[in-house]
């Protein structure tokens, strides 16, 4: 499992989500430039449509008006209100005039127009000024909304591509890490019970020697890795509530084995009652333990603090060690990222599913400054 693998699926999320904003994006420009078309020629009608009204109310007996008056009734989409110069509503069209009351309704609709429409003056030959309000017709309206759904339409295909795309990798992942622990699981199974064996037989031959002790340590460990391998891919049982023991027996075992150099301190104070999997919280324990300890090049002290904070149980993990890059901090529970020459880069993201989906807890980066050291927060329910 490589970083680089990730790396090219996260540049594919992007260039889906730059593809749907420049469709999005060109979809609103055409329609823009559309509207504004639209816009000029419904304000050339109007135009015409005041032309024709002027023709009407000042023409000459003898005069035909039916070209006039066609133009006047074709004019069956934009409304209009025509004043004259004292606000006097003269004449309207394409309103839905109710019958009781349409003075003050016409009286509304002026004050909207005025508002948020558009006025043309005419200027009369009398010296009379009459001024045409309107607004766009019901079309044009429409159309201003359709950039902003079709936005919306684009906005959720990203959001349903970008889940659906993030749960294929995840089950993608989670099918690896099945299938990589439960192989590991029963290939460690046969040679841990024949060591198990020949410890035994060798206890019986020499019964003083110290060593042993130590060695069925190890074996013990190696079972409880076996066994944490196996339940990967199921619903671990949360049965252990001593919290504290976990912790202390965790350290303990580690204590000894991170190097002379390293110093590794247990502070611990507050109720321990946790529901947990002891084995799968102590290897999230030794992982991140582990960790610290690498960063540190071989010295340094590493802090392990419990507390009760806001009423759940807050481990934190702090070291000494050369810290993390702010720009990889981000990534640092990435499945397949890594900042060591050799690795698989699953430790931290195998932590954080086993604390959030097993646990229900909270696994996070606290703190992390390049050359001074690094904290992790580990967050658990109480009992």
């Amino acid at each position: 499992m490589n970083w680089d693998v990730y790396t090219r699926k996260i540049h594919w999320k992007i260039a889906l989500i730059a593809f749907g904003t420049i469709i999005g994006l060109a979809s609103l420009f055409y329609t823009e430039s559309f509207l504004k078309e639209l816009r000029a020629e419904e304000e050339l009608k109007i135009k015409r449509w005041a032309e024709a009204v002027e023709a009407v109310f000042f023409a000459e007996d003898d005069v035909n008006l039916s070209f006039y008056t066609q133009i006047i009734q074709d004019n069956t989409t934009i409304p209009v209100i025509l004043t004259d110069s004292e606000g006097t509503i003269i004449a309207h069209r394409n309103l839905k005039t109710p019958e009781s009351n349409p003075e003050k309704y016409l009286a509304r609709k002026l004050e909207e127009f005025k508002s948020s429409g558009s006025v043309l003056e005419n200027s009369y030959a009398d010296g009379q000024i009459n001024f045409l309000y309107y607004k766009g017709s019901n079309l044009l309206t429409k159309l201003r909304l359709y950039p902003l759904i079709l936005l919306g339409v684009i906005g959720v295909y990203m959001l349903i591509s970008y889940m659906a795309f993030s749960n294929a990798r995840r089950s993608e992942q989670n099918k690896v890490w099945t299938g990589m622990a439960k192989e590991t699981a029963h290939q460690i199974g046969t040679p841990l019970s024949a060591l198990m064996g020949w410890l035994a037989y060798l206890k019986e031959q020499y019964p003083k020697e110290i060593a042993f002790g130590e060695m069925e340590k190890d074996i013990d460990r190696l079972t409880d890795i076996t066994d944490r391998f196996s339940k990967i891919g199921s619903q671990p049982e949360r049965t252990d509530k001593n919290l504290d023991d976990t912790v202390a027996r965790t350290v303990e075992y580690l204590r000894s084995r991170l190097g002379k150099k390293i110093t590794l301190t247990l502070e611990m104070e507050g109720v321990n009652a946790s529901n947990h999997n002891q084995q799968l919280i102590s290897w999230v324990l030794e992982n991140m333990i582990k960790n610290s300890a690498d960063a540190m090049d071989g010295s340094g002290v590493i802090a392990v603090e419990k507390k009760i904070q806001s009423g759940r149980a807050v481990v934190r993990i702090r070291d000494t060690g050369r810290g993390i890059a702010p720009a990889d901090q981000r990534k640092i529970f990435e499945p397949g990222f890594t900042s060591k020459s050799r690795g698989w880069g699953l430790g931290l993201s195998l932590a954080k599913r086993i604390i959030e989906e097993y646990h229900g807890g909270k696994l996070t980066l606290e703190q992390s400054i390049p050359g001074e050291g690094t904290t992790f927060k580990i967050s658990l329910p109480l009992a």
